[in-house]
């Protein structure tokens, strides 16, 4: 296993924000004789500056890294906030990073994981977002640091009749089965850029959060059906505006917000 940063260390670099910052954090452990250690660490202030370590290396240093090799052109123009024009093509290497960027941020905060593994495989072979994952651009105030909002969210689906046969051949429904669905919001902002993520493990989660979460047609869609668009975008959406989307959303517990 690799350390895989959520944000690519060498993207920070070509990018006009504040260098990242760190904070230190202590422990103290305990030994047998009654004597405490103090262990101090320092942990990256911005999630998107941590690393995970439970990253395959040929993933890290195969797919994953064509993929950022892919989407950096046109990513770092869309950071600084320059004037480009982004066809399908680009677009649709945008929603993959962003999609596969969310998949990693949600790492950060631990169980639940609510992105299923057939989701993380399908990203893998195919190199294009799964069902369920709706990818959103819009160009914001610019921003001098990076900054992101993970939420995990759940409804419960409709119950399976569970059905019970007597001797006599005759059926009888002596209860349901319900099932959870899972999914999450992950909003992401980086300098002049804000992303929107939605994904769920079902198309009933999905559909509800795409009709949420739309940002009331002020943002560009970037997948699914990924098409070709001039940045900046208009209107240029304010953090709050952002932050408001986030809001819509009725979190589950432990959901993860920095």
């Amino acid at each position: 296993m690799t350390g895989e940063h959520v944000l690519r260390r060498s993207l920070i670099k070509k990018v006009l924000w504040e260098a990242p910052k760190e904070r230190t954090e202590t422990v103290f452990r305990g030994y047998a004789d009654g004597t405490h250690v103090a262990m101090s660490r320092d942990i990256p202030e911005s999630i998107l500056d941590q690393k995970l370590r439970d990253v395959c290396g040929p993933c890290n240093n195969g797919w994953m890294n064509d993929l950022e090799n892919r989407a950096e052109s046109s990513l770092v123009s869309l950071l600084r906030g320059r004037r480009r024009h982004v066809s399908e093509t680009d677009a649709a290497v945008l929603g993959t990073w962003a999609a596969k960027t969310a998949m990693v941020r949600g790492r950060v905060d631990g169980d639940p994981y609510t992105v299923p593994e057939a989701h993380r495989t399908h990203l893998m072979n195919s190199g294009t977002p799964p069902e369920h994952l709706t990818v959103w651009a819009s160009t914001c105030e610019p921003h001098p640091s990076a900054r992101t909002r993970h939420l995990r969210v759940g409804i419960e689906l409709p119950g399976t009749s569970i059905v019970e046969t007597h001797e006599d051949g005759e059926t009888w429904v002596i209860g349901a089965e319900t099932r959870r669905s899972m999914g999450y919001v992950t909003t992401i902002v980086i300098n002049h850029l804000a992303l929107f993520i939605a994904e769920a493990d079902s198309s009933d989660l999905h559909t509800e959060l795409v009709a949420q979460l739309d940002p009331t047609g002020r943002a560009t869609k970037l997948w699914p059906g990924p098409q070709e668009f001039d940045w900046p975008l208009t209107p240029v959406l304010a953090l709050d505006n952002i932050d408001a989307v986030s809001g819509l959303l009725q979190p589950l517990p432990g959901n993860g917000t920095r």
